[in-house]
């Protein structure tokens, strides 16, 4: 389990479920409500660490991948994820779109449209700056 960056860092606690680490968020949404738990399939880089240190050769990340496969098949995502992933693309491939955003429409627009979904488990985000400031910042 300490294999998976994700796990290492965030531990088994917060997974909500009987079965931790990558392994469980293989299984549990198929023995429980694959609606209500889908999110354990995100909750990975997909590095195929995993994979690797498994000593039954389980492809664990390819399961993940497929578990997100199935639930985006299935629609099995709502009217608002949905809509979020397509502003997020439409943002992303226009650069001039996220300079007009500012850091504090970016955190009420973030912590808005995924409050049903990654607000019931974690805490919202908050961008003090925007991406194209912290560049400019940086120092090389």
């Amino acid at each position: 389990m300490n294999a998976c960056p994700v796990y290492k860092n965030i531990g088994g606690h917060t997974y909500g479920a009987t079965y931790s680490g990558p392994i469980g968020s293989v299984i549990t949404p198929h023995l429980k409500d694959f609606n209500e738990f889908k999110h354990l399939s995100y909750a990975s880089t997909l590095c195929g660490n995993c994979t690797e240190v498994c000593p039954l050769k389980i492809n664990i990340h390819g399961m993940l991948h497929y578990n997100r496969t199935l639930a985006v098949k299935t629609h099995d995502t709502d009217f608002t994820e949905n809509t979020a992933w397509k502003m997020w693309k439409l943002a992303m491939t226009h650069r001039g779109m996220m300079d007009m955003a500012g850091a504090g429409l970016k955190t009420k627009v973030v912590n808005s449209v995924f409050k049903d979904s990654w607000g019931k488990r974690r805490d919202g985000l908050e961008f003090h700056k925007s991406f194209k400031q912290l560049w400019k910042e940086r120092t090389v």
